[in-house]
C-alpha cells in the first residue's frame, strides 16, 4: 500500500501538499498586489514602498541556503509546520496597519518562504518514489504558480469592494486555515529519515557541502534563464505600449495557458533519474532564447503569439526538470542546502535581471534589451551543448 502510494502524484498526501502550497502562495501573491496600496493609504511614497515589497524577494534569496541546510538537520516535516505557524502570526501582524510594521512582517516573510518553500519540495519528493519525483516537482511547482494567473484580478476587485483592514484580515484567516491544512498533512507523513540519518546529517562535514558544488551548473543555467525570463514580466508592457500597442494581455494569457498545459500534462516527460537531460534543457534553452529574439524582429500578432509559447514551453519544463537533476546528484544529507542553493540563483537572476534590462533599456533601447537577453541565451544554449554531464555523488 504504502509503494502503491509513492507511485501516484496524485495520491492524498500529495494532493494536501498541493493544497497547502496554493493556499500558502496565493496569500503571497494577494498581498503583493495589496500592500503597496494600503502602504500608500498611510503615507507611503514610492520608494518606501519599494523597500517593503523588496526587502521580501531580498531575504529569502540570501537564507535559502541556511534554510536548506536546517532543514537537512532537523527534517522538513517540523519546519513545515513551523513555518506555516509563524506565517498565520505574520499575516495577522498586518492588521497592525503601521508602515514599520509592514516592512518588519515583509521581511520576516521573506524568511519563512525560504523555509517553507525548501520544505514542500522536500516533502514532496519523499512521498513519491524516484520514478514519479519529476510528476510531483512539476504538479507542485504548478500549484504554487496557479495563484498568479488570477489573485492579482481578485484583489483589485476586491479592494473597491471591502475595506483594507477587511482585506487584510481574510489573510490571516488563510494563514489560520493553512495551519489546519498542514496538520492534517503532518499527521499522516512520517519522518523525513530515521534516527541514524539524523545523527548522520548533524555529522555534516565542509566536504559533504563541497560534495554539493555538483549543484552548480544547474545553477548558473536557471539563473540565466531567470535573466531572460525577466523581460517579459517587466518590460513586455511598456515596450508594447511604447510602440502603440496593448497587447500584452494576449501575450501574457497565452503564455499561461501554455505553461498550465505543459506543466501539468508534460510532466510525465520529465526524466527522473541522475542522468543529465542534456537535450530536453538544449530544447528549453533554444525556446526562451527565440522568444526575445522574436519580439526583437517584430511585435506582429503572430510573432507575439509565438513568443509567448516559447517563452511558455520553457517556463513549464525548465525549472522542474532541473530541481528533478538536482534531488538525484546530490548526496540526500545536503539535498536541501543544494537545492536552497539552486533555487536562490533562479531568483538572483530574476532580480538582477530586472535591473540590468531596465538599465539597457533606458540607456539605449528596449531593442538593445531584447537583443541582449537573445544573446544571453544563445550562451547558455552553448554551455548547455558542450556540458557532459555531472555524476551522483554518494550520500
Amino acid at each position: 500500500m504504502k509503494t502503491a502510494l509513492k507511485e501516484n502524484p496524485f495520491s492524498n498526501r500529495a494532493i494536501w501538499l498541493y493544497t497547502v502550497a496554493f493556499v500558502f502562495y496565493a496569500t503571497n501573491h494577494m498581498l503583493i498586489i495589496a500592500l503597496p496600496f494600503l502602504s500608500q493609504t498611510l503615507g507611503a511614497g514610492r520608494s518606501e514602498i519599494g523597500m517593503i515589497m523588496g526587502s521580501y524577494m531580498f531575504v529569502s534569496m540570501f537564507l535559502r541556503p541556511l534554510a536548506g541546510a536546517v532543514v537537512d538537520r532537523f527534517g522538513p516535516k517540523n519546519i513545515f509546520m513551523i513555518a506555516l505557524v509563524l506565517n498565520a502570526i505574520v499575516l495577522a501582524s498586518y492588521s497592525l496597519e503601521d508602515l514599520w510594521a509592514f516592512a518588519i512582517m515583509r521581511a520576516l516573510q521573506g524568511a519563512i518562504l525560504a523555509f517553507f518553500s525548501m520544505t514542500i519540495h522536500l516533502l514532496i519528493i519523499d512521498l513519491l518514489s524516484e520514478k514519479m519525483r519529476g510528476q510531483g516537482l512539476s504538479l507542485l511547482s504548478l500549484s504554487s504558480m496557479l495563484p498568479y494567473t488570477f489573485v492579482p484580478a481578485l484583489v483589485l476587485y476586491m479592494k473597491d469592494q471591502i475595506s483594507m483592514t477587511a482585506l487584510l484580515m481574510i489573510f490571516a484567516a488563510m494563514g489560520v486555515t493553512n495551519i489546519v491544512l498542514g496538520i492534517r498533512l503532518y499527521v499522516t507523513i512520517g519522518q523525513q529519515a530515521s534516527k541514524e540519518d539524523s545523527k548522520g546529517s548533524e555529522l555534516q562535514t565542509v566536504h559533504d557541502k563541497k560534495q554539493a558544488s555538483s549543484v552548480l551548473f544547474p545553477a548558473i543555467i536557471m539563473l540565466l534563464a531567470s535573466v531572460v525570463f525577466s523581460v517579459a514580466p517587466t518590460f513586455l508592457p511598456l515596450y508594447l505600449e511604447s510602440q502603440g500597442l496593448h497587447s500584452a494581455p494576449l501575450y501574457f494569457l497565452t503564455e499561461t495557458a501554455v505553461l498550465i498545459f505543459i506543466r501539468f500534462f508534460g510532466r510525465k516527460h520529465i526524466p527522473s533519474s541522475e542522468t543529465f537531460p542534456k537535450w530536453l534543457v538544449v530544447l528549453l534553452i533554444a525556446c526562451f532564447t527565440l522568444s526575445p529574439a522574436l519580439l526583437a524582429m517584430s511585435i506582429s500578432t503572430p510573432i507575439l503569439l509565438a513568443a509567448a509559447v516559447f517563452n511558455g514551453l520553457a517556463l513549464s519544463l525548465l525549472y522542474p526538470t532541473l530541481m528533478t537533476y538536482i534531488s538525484f546528484i546530490v548526496p540526500t544529507h545536503v539535498r536541501g542546502y543544494s537545492i536552497g542553493w539552486f533555487i536562490a540563483a533562479a531568483d538572483f537572476g530574476t532580480s538582477s535581471g530586472a535591473f540590468m534590462m531596465g538599465w539597457l533599456a533606458e540607456t539605449f533601447s528596449f531593442e538593445t534589451m531584447l537583443g541582449t537577453a537573445t544573446c544571453l541565451g544563445v550562451a547558455t544554449l552553448i554551455l548547455a551543448l558542450i556540458y557532459h554531464g555531472g555524476k551522483k555523488v554518494a550520500a
